[in-house]
């Protein structure tokens, strides 16, 4: 029950729904794909900054490394 708290207030990585959603990158805000590249062709790299231009900020953080990856296959 403590975990369904804080996953609501802080929120979790749902593995089971980006297994079902292949291109879902952070499941807390609901980012996919699409919105990271998009923040991407608008110059933007950064983690915390990808955040903000899909007006949102991140929650437990676990999507961060999926972010870069994106990041790193877009810009190189």
């Amino acid at each position: 029950m403590f975990r369904k708290l804080i996953n609501g207030l802080i929120g979790f990585m749902d593995e089971q729904r980006k297994k079902e959603e292949p291109t879902l990158v952070c499941t807390c805000n609901d980012l996919y794909t699409d919105d990271i590249e998009d923040a991407i062709v608008a110059g933007i790299v950064e983690y915390i900054e990808i955040m903000q231009y899909n007006d949102t900020l991140p929650r437990c953080g676990e999507c961060d490394c999926h972010v870069q990856k994106i990041v790193e296959a877009k810009t190189t």
